[in-house]
């Protein structure tokens, strides 16, 4: 009897610590947050305007049981950058398994390209900040129900594209087409948009001539200072002059400029040729000249009072007759 009392007393002692190991459903005992806490991640376009970008996260479960995690991503685009038919592709499981007492790491791949309208090849700013939602839901515990979701949100912003694009365009002057004769000039505008995502300026913008050192230029209209924003330009209206002993070439326009932004060069070039004026014809345009004026000398000569052969007659006879009286 006393060792049946002594086996009750001892189970009593250790009864409240067999119960303690036991799972506490009520409390669910998991945690969720970022790999790296960042206030932004840049998505890193690469040469073609795409990108792929990992985000990495961790669910901690310190429960005594493995658990299951149903997770869900959302994206909210900038009404910008929004286009139905290019989002965004998500890659993640949806659902997941952590271990007891383990915390886990698991990877979210975003990929796409850094369009925010395909049909006009237009870039998003990357000043446009998307955000993502990442929501993770706990589920079925040791045969209960979970104690539902948490959520964490991380800011996106696109990496910096510099690119530059320039475009000869023809004046009310000047077609781009026709030759330019010697000794005249001709006007061409000159455009320079920002093709990037970013704000971007011009460095050390020039322009020269190949093949043709006699030909001149000078800048009447526009700048190329200050900056511009994504698909804003610069303007510029160039005087092209030709020398008056300028041959017939054909002749090349070298516009190059430094990206301020980017540190790379862009050139553009416009070729065009130049007419000379034909000696022989200028020669003749001169003798013309000339035998006009002649001509018109010659008409003012020709109105003075002409001698009629008849006074020519009297006159030879009245100095024959006061020839013969004096003899």
């Amino acid at each position: 009897m006393k060792k049946f009392l002594v086996s009750i007393l001892f189970l009593a002692m250790f009864l409240p610590v067999a119960s303690s190991q036991l799972p506490d459903v009520s409390n669910p005992g998991w945690g969720l947050g970022w790999d790296v806490e960042e206030d932004e991640v840049l998505m890193v376009l690469d040469d073609t305007v795409q990108f792929e970008t990992v985000l990495k996260f961790w669910i901690d479960n310190t429960r005594p049981l493995p658990s299951d995690y149903e997770i869900d991503v959302e994206i909210t685009y900038p009404s910008k950058c929004a286009d139905d038919d290019n989002s965004f592709s998500i890659d993640v499981e949806s659902k997941v398994n952590v271990g007891a007492n383990t915390n886990e790491t698991f990877e979210i791949k975003i990929s796409g390209n850094g369009y925010g309208d395909m049909m006009i090849a237009e870039l998003c700013s990357s000043s446009e900040v998307f955000s993502l939602e990442l929501s993770v839901s706990d589920l079925i515990v040791a045969g209960q129900a979970g104690d539902g979701s948490k959520t964490i949100e991380q800011d996106l912003r696109f990496s910096p594209i510099y690119s530059l694009s320039t475009e000869f365009v023809e004046t009310d002057n000047w077609n781009l087409v026709d030759d330019i004769k010697s000794g005249t000039s001709e006007f061409v505008e000159v455009i320079i948009r920002n093709k990037g995502n970013t704000i971007d300026s011009l460095v050390d913008p020039d322009f020269n001539f190949r093949y043709c050192p006699q030909m001149d230029y000078s800048i009447n209209e526009g700048s190329t200072g200050g900056n511009a924003n994504p698909e804003e330009s610069w303007n510029l209206m160039i005087e092209l002059s030709a020398s008056s002993s300028h041959p017939d070439k054909k002749c090349e326009l070298i516009f190059s400029v430094v990206s301020g932004g980017g540190g790379f060069s862009h050139v553009e070039v416009l070729e065009f040729n130049v007419d000379a004026i034909d000696v022989k014809e200028q020669n003749e345009e001169l003798e013309e000249k000339e035998a006009s004026e002649t001509s018109g000398l010659d008409s003012k000569s020709s109105t003075l009072p002409a001698m009629s052969s008849l006074m020519c007659i009297f006159t030879v006879l009245i100095s024959s007759f006061f020839r013969r009286e004096l003899q």
